[in-house]
């Protein structure tokens, strides 16, 4: 479990220094996702950040789209 006291980050109870990387999903096709997450681990990052475009999943109001390089649920 994650939790968080003070400044400080703790896994399963142990301190936890956060290295993070970005990726962009929106911005990679699927097919690539894998790859570009084991080259940031292999890179040393232990954490993924990423940001939703919503504009992208919501491009009228109330018609969303989470298919193909959208699929963030596929993403985690």
């Amino acid at each position: 479990m994650l939790t968080y006291k003070g400044k400080d980050f703790y896994l399963d109870g142990e301190k936890l220094k956060i290295y993070s990387g970005a990726i962009h999903y929106f911005r990679t096709v699927p097919e690539y996702w894998e790859d570009r997450l084991i080259k940031l681990k292999a890179a040393g990052f232990n954490t993924v950040e990423t940001y939703t475009c919503w504009n992208l999943h919501e491009k009228k109001p109330g018609e969303f789209d989470f298919d193909g390089i959208l699929d963030i649920v596929k993403f985690n």
